[in-house]
């Protein structure tokens, strides 16, 4: 067993290494993903669709990366579609950009909260991943290897490629030895389907209110207790429907 073990870290070794030697040439790239969350809520219709899909992308140099909604993909609005008005406002606003600076160590989301739109400055959240060398899987022809995190909030699941060497990935997540092309959690599925290397253009995002985070969610809990308090005390009502 020990052996085998000894063996499996070493191949993984050889590959990690021969792939950074190879795409040590990538210098930026744009990833396209698919991005579906999964959703239920208290007397919701049986023919109402208990997930959402939208498409988004990752542009990335060797120091930055933006993680957007994908402007080249129109999602046409289905006349059948049983969602309730309210979630369709709220799938509509939901979608959010993430900008990171690796040498600034710096962090911003841009997003609309109750109609207003919002600038978050972080550090750079440091993940501690779990790698498992010896589970491998090959998306958009590239070969991936798995990394997890949990907490008492959270149980992450990715898989990132060494193959494009560069500590980025969907959403918020990074910090791994490859770009993350897919990442699995109870209410999030993302995972590429297109992949160029290329050297994109950055732009920071610049429109909305400039708030920290600790303040920024010191206004958003603050806002979501108002709300609470005039609907009657009515609230929590989505839940998580996959474990």
């Amino acid at each position: 067993m020990k052996n085998s073990v000894i063996s499996r870290l070493y191949v993984t070794l050889i590959f990690t290494l021969f792939s950074v030697i190879i795409q040590a040439q990538v210098t930026g790239g744009t990833i396209k993903y698919k991005h579906t969350v999964y959703f239920e809520f208290e007397n919701m219709p049986p023919d109402m669709p208990k997930s959402s899909e939208t498409f988004t992308r990752l542009l990335f140099n060797s120091n930055e990366a933006i993680y957007e909604k994908d402007p080249d993909v129109k999602i046409e609005t289905d006349a059948n579609d049983n969602t309730p008005r309210m979630f369709r406002r709220m799938r509509e606003r939901s979608s959010k950009t993430n900008y990171t600076n690796l040498e600034k160590s710096i962090s911003i989301e841009q997003l609309n909260l109750f109609g207003k739109d919002f600038l978050i400055s972080d550090s750079i959240e440091n993940i501690k991943w779990k790698v498992s060398a010896g589970e491998q899987k090959v998306i958009a022809g590239y070969t991936c290897m798995k990394a997890s995190y949990k907490d008492s909030l959270s149980n992450v699941v990715v898989f990132f490629t060494p193959q494009i060497p560069k500590k980025f990935g969907p959403d918020k997540y990074g910090g791994l030895p490859g770009i993350i092309l897919e990442m699995q959690s109870a209410q999030t599925h993302i995972i590429a389907i297109d992949i160029k290397t290329d050297v994109p253009v950055i732009k920071i995002p610049s429109k909305g209110d400039k708030m920290n985070r600790r303040d920024f969610e010191k206004m958003r809990d603050e806002k979501m207790k108002e709300m609470r308090q005039m609907g009657g005390g009515r609230g929590g009502e989505v839940r998580v429907i996959r474990q």
